[in-house]
């Protein structure tokens, strides 16, 4: 980012200004204007609207070019900030001063702390001159933001695009701040080396599978580097090596930390795992004795896409919050250890569709397996205490059942009552062993 209070701007202004928001957009009519920052801020304090800039035959233009087909050229990216859950002044505060837009105003129907609406525009160093390319930018600001502010979310997509016309505020209370900040697209972690500022270029990559589509943001720019460069040029364990500590290969839905002097880790109701299946390999060792060891069934061909794609869903229950990124690595992982891939069919790209696909998937639903399990063993405590996972097992078994017992247990019913009582609740116990209890406990 830089600083130049004297950068001027080109984009389209309307020639009609209003005191409120336009009801009929079809009317308006555009001017190019190249013009200051802080020319822009009176033009839309004066009501004008804005528009990126396109090819057209006239000197004056509406509605009928404003299209994606005939944009030329932007040199602000402007978003639209719709019922959010902050007033524009807190918002602005929010952000990293190297990520505060150029420009930030309230629209028409802003009302503070109820509904929230403000618009935001970052000016940038160089024209934007391709529709994709202006996306990618937006989509990385907005992944920005939401790192910044907690629970952001860009609720009017529309504006991702360039074609967008954006009011201004002829109203004597809109609320403004400006400065000086001239952006680069790398300021936000914006990889140019993946896009093209060039739509024939553009269309070119998109056929040699390179990434162009972003639909999902991706914002670490090495990450896909690396993912592009695996099989070429780095090899893929040490991706999945390189990437293991940021990008946790997910399994199952993560768990609370647990005191190692506790054996169990109970799962809570809406756990989720992936399944897998295994089979023992017998081997026979040097002086006779067979051992078994063993493997994952590795997923065939005619079934990989759809599984990996499931899979993806099931981590998306597992962690609403994962990213883009954290899709892909876990289906590099997937296809490294639980896929046969000898026909090399699961690509690179076959990866990134099933990723960006299960990203943006919200229709589906899927439903996961109910997991029977009550806990799992906690590792911390065999760590702790040198013993065995079925060791550990069994007395977490033994543990939990004492807890379910106190808590169920009727001190009113005969011991033939109360099994009968805990076998309807779910409970499974002997009739020895619970007359054991009993005893134990001096009841």
């Amino acid at each position: 980012m830089i600083n130049d209070d004297k950068k001027k701007i080109t984009l389209g202004v309307s020639v009609q200004k209003f005191k409120n928001k336009p009801n009929n957009w079809k009317v308006l009519t555009y001017k190019r204007h190249t013009i200051t920052i802080e020319e822009l801020v009176n033009l839309i304090c004066k009501g004008h609207c804005i528009c990126q800039n396109f090819k057209t035959t006239s000197e004056i233009f509406g509605l009928r070019e404003k299209t994606i087909a005939n944009f030329d050229f932007a040199d602000c990216v402007v978003l639209d900030i719709d019922d959010t859950f902050l007033s524009m002044n807190d918002f602005y505060l929010s952000l990293k001063d190297e990520h505060k837009p150029t420009i930030i105003y309230t629209t028409y129907s802003n009302i503070d702390n109820v509904n929230n609406r403000f618009r935001l525009i970052y000016v940038f160093n160089e024209p934007i001159r391709s529709n994709e390319y202006y996306r990618g930018i937006a989509n990385t600001i907005v992944y920005n933001i939401q790192k910044e502010i907690e629970g952001f979310d860009l609720k009017d997509k529309t504006c991702l695009n360039a074609s967008q016309q954006f009011a201004g505020n002829g109203n004597d209370n809109i609320v403004y701040y400006y400065n000086d900040n001239i952006f680069y697209p790398t300021d936000f972690g914006f990889d140019e080396n993946y896009f093209s500022n060039s739509d024939s270029i553009l269309k070119k990559e998109r056929k040699n599978n390179i990434q162009t589509d972003l639909e999902s943001p991706i914002a670490n720019s090495e990450f896909m580097k690396d993912f592009w460069s695996m099989g070429y040029k780095m090899n893929e364990e040490i991706f999945i090596r390189k990437y293991a500590e940021k990008y946790p290969f997910i399994e199952a839905t993560p768990l609370p930390e647990t005191d190692s002097d506790i054996p169990y880790i109970l799962l809570p109701d809406n756990y989720v795992k992936i399944t897998r299946y295994w089979y023992k390999e017998p081997l026979t060792k040097g002086d006779g004795t067979i051992v078994y060891k063993s493997h994952a069934v590795k997923l065939k061909s005619g079934h990989r896409r759809k599984l990996l794609y499931d899979g993806c869903l099931l981590r998306k229950i597992m962690l609403p919050s994962i990213t883009m990124e954290h899709l892909l690595y876990s289906l590099v992982c997937e296809r490294r250890y639980y896929v046969d891939n000898q026909d090399k069919v699961i690509s690179n790209k076959i990866l990134y569709q099933i990723a960006k696909d299960a990203w943006n998937d919200t229709k589906r639903s899927i439903k996961p397996k109910k997991e029977e399990k009550q806990f799992v063993v906690n590792p911390k405590y065999c760590e702790k205490h040198g013993i065995s996972k079925q060791a550990a097992r069994n007395i977490a078994a033994k543990m939990l059942l004492d807890l379910q017992l106190k808590q169920l247990y009727d001190m009113n019913l005969s011991v033939k009552e109360n099994m009968e009582s805990l076998k309807n609740q779910g409970i499974k116990i002997g009739k020895s062993s619970l007359y054991n209890w009993v005893k134990s406990k001096k009841i």
